[in-house]
């Protein structure tokens, strides 16, 4: 397996290509979502258990989620919780 290839990008049918930089599926966040709404909500970073999902607090707004895409599975845990539908795993098309 070459050196710049992860084993997890391996496990996920990923080929070397020098060319190409490639990211392991990950949670996505779209614009649906209620904090981005200023409507507090953290239900999907209650349901990941790997701590891939956290929330940047400033003073006077709602706090928003981050994903940490290296901490990431793509279990699609939080995809369920989500009321608004907000979140897609590896697609690209999040709402």
């Amino acid at each position: 397996m070459p050196a710049s290839l992860s084993r997890r990008g391996f496990l996920f049918g990923r080929t070397f290509d020098a060319r190409v930089e490639f990211r392991t599926p990950s949670a996505e966040i779209g614009r649906a979502c209620l904090a981005r709404r200023d409507v507090s909500c953290q239900l999907c970073c209650d349901a990941c258990d790997a701590g891939a999902i956290r929330f940047s607090y400033a003073s006077g707004r709602v706090p928003l989620p981050l994903v940490d895409f290296d901490r990431c599975t793509s279990c699609g845990e939080c995809v369920p919780v989500c009321p608004v539908n907000a979140i897609a795993v590896g697609t690209g098309e999040s709402a």
